[in-house]
């Protein structure tokens, strides 16, 4: 054999055992997607085969059914309780960059609640005001969170970690807002017991605008599917007894929670958005198969539902909190809640946005909003332990391509630290509780008072009303002086 056919086979003997040691490399790796500091329950690795082809999303072979295995949430070692003093019930939490503003000094002098403030890069670091925790970027890291390593900076969802923080020192009831929110009365009203007697909608809808309920018929909140806004408005209800509403949404008089097309369409340049809503229209829960979109504006979350306040890092700003809202309604089911409505208890002044860069912002909530609530609605798990049912539903968000697989990961990041920082995971009732359907005052239809509203070119003097006339509705405008 000459010498020039020996190298020749020499050559192509490495070049061949090179490409299967890449192969059997590529094929095995344990690397991490992302720095984490805890071993994950799950391989993350295999979980990449969960995502949909996105040019083949009607093909049942396009994804891999994932079985995932039962975790023993019991035997997930506990952190060190604080210091009794920390402790308290009542918290309310929020993420700002600015210095404290006139909003936050309110919130910070209810009576019988203290603040926790959710730092970032951003924010001045000298940050201080009486009866408010504030938590800057050191002090996060060190509070040994393992959600801490998966939350990015210049992020609204580290307010996750002013969560935990506030369960972590005995939170039972957490009021979320933003800085530019305050409670008209200067008190949290809602309804803070487990259980009480209210209106329940009467409808087969998948959706409902509960902006109507409260006299605005013609404005929708963001992350409402836009190809429900012409739906006929629900007027049916009956009055339930013992509804349980660990979840509770307080629509906001100003400039509430509209989306960029709203905003760009509904309001004149230079006139503030100044919309009112029905007082006195009572509270409103949705019943289960029946959803609507909810904020982490002007929001309460008794201790059954504070798992559900995970805001998803993979999804656009103007698109997490929707998203949550959306994700927890579905899973607030099974542990025997819902969701509710209250009238105006806060005014918003909105701090200044660039409409077009919103509307770039929520394009996922008007491509998707509507999917994502018809899979919600039709979405069930077997799984025996409800945080097992949350992380499958977070699985299957990532199948469908709602939100990407670090918001798996950080869900499953999120149970763990609620189990450490002394959380009890809900149970899933055996039966679900039957609303007893006796109606409001002998009737099932019942009208409240349209408010005025906002329409271009028409600044404030154009008004709007819904009259009650013979059992029937009608419209009319009125020019003011």
């Amino acid at each position: 054999m000459s010498r020039a056919w020996t190298t020749f086979i020499t050559a192509f003997a490495v070049v061949l055992l090179l490409g299967v040691s890449y192969t059997l490399i590529r094929n095995n790796t344990t690397t991490p997607l992302i720095s984490a500091s805890k071993d994950y329950l799950v391989n993350w690795n295999e979980r990449q085969r969960l995502s949909k082809s996105s040019n083949n999303t009607n093909s049942a072979d396009s994804f891999v059914e994932i079985n995932l295995k039962e975790v023993n949430w019991k035997e997930i070692p506990r952190l060190p309780s604080p210091p009794k003093g920390e402790m308290h019930e009542k918290w309310i939490v929020l993420t700002t960059i600015n210095t404290p503003t006139a909003d936050v000094k309110k919130l910070a002098g209810i009576e019988g609640w203290k603040v926790v403030v959710v730092g970032d890069t951003k924010t001045p670091a000298d940050w201080s005001h009486p009866n408010c925790i504030f938590l800057s970027v050191e002090k996060q890291k060190s509070l040994g969170y393992y959600i801490h390593d998966l939350l990015p900076y210049k992020s609204y969802a580290r307010k996750n970690i002013g969560y935990l923080y506030a369960i972590q020192h005995g939170a039972k009831i957490i009021y979320e807002t933003d800085d530019d929110n305050s409670p008209t009365s200067g008190k949290i009203t809602f309804h803070q017991q487990e259980t009480g007697d209210f209106l329940v909608y009467r409808t087969d809808s998948v959706v409902v605008n509960p902006y109507e309920h409260f006299g605005q018929s013609t404005i929708w909140p963001r992350g409402y599917p836009l190809e429900h806004i012409a739906d006929p408005p629900s007027h049916q209800f009956v009055k339930c007894p013992g509804v349980d509403t660990a979840i509770q949404q307080g629509v906001v008089n100003g400039d509430p929670d509209v989306d960029a097309i709203f905003r760009l369409t509904r309001k004149d340049q230079g006139v503030d958005l100044k919309v009112e809503f029905d007082a006195d229209a009572p509270p409103v829960v949705l019943p289960p198969h029946t959803m609507a979109p909810f904020n982490s504006q002007n929001t309460l979350f008794l201790n059954k539902a504070l798992w559900g306040m995970l805001l998803p890092i993979t999804v656009a700003f103007r698109v997490c909190d929707i998203w949550r809202g959306y994700w927890a309604q579905r899973l607030l089911w099974d542990v025997g809640s819902q969701l509710s409505f209250f009238p105006p208890n806060a005014v918003q002044f909105r701090n200044a946005h660039n409409y077009l860069d919103d509307f770039i912002d929520e394009k996922m909530l008007y491509h998707d909003a509507g999917r994502l609530v018809e899979f919600l609605v039709k979405w069930k798990s077997d799984k025996n332990n409800f945080f097992s049912r949350v992380l499958d539903l977070s699985t299957a968000m990532v199948q469908e391509g709602f939100w990407e697989m670090k918001d798996a990961m950080l869900t499953e990041a999120w149970l763990t630290d609620l189990i450490r920082v002394g959380y009890e995971m809900p149970s899933i009732p055996t039966e679900p509780k039957a609303c007893l359907r006796h109606t409001v005052g002998g009737e099932t239809v019942l009208y409240f008072k349209e408010k005025p509203s906002s329409y271009l070119r028409a600044g404030k003097e154009l008004k709007y009303i819904l009259e009650q006339k013979a059992g029937s509705a009608f419209f009319y405008r009125e020019k003011r002086g």
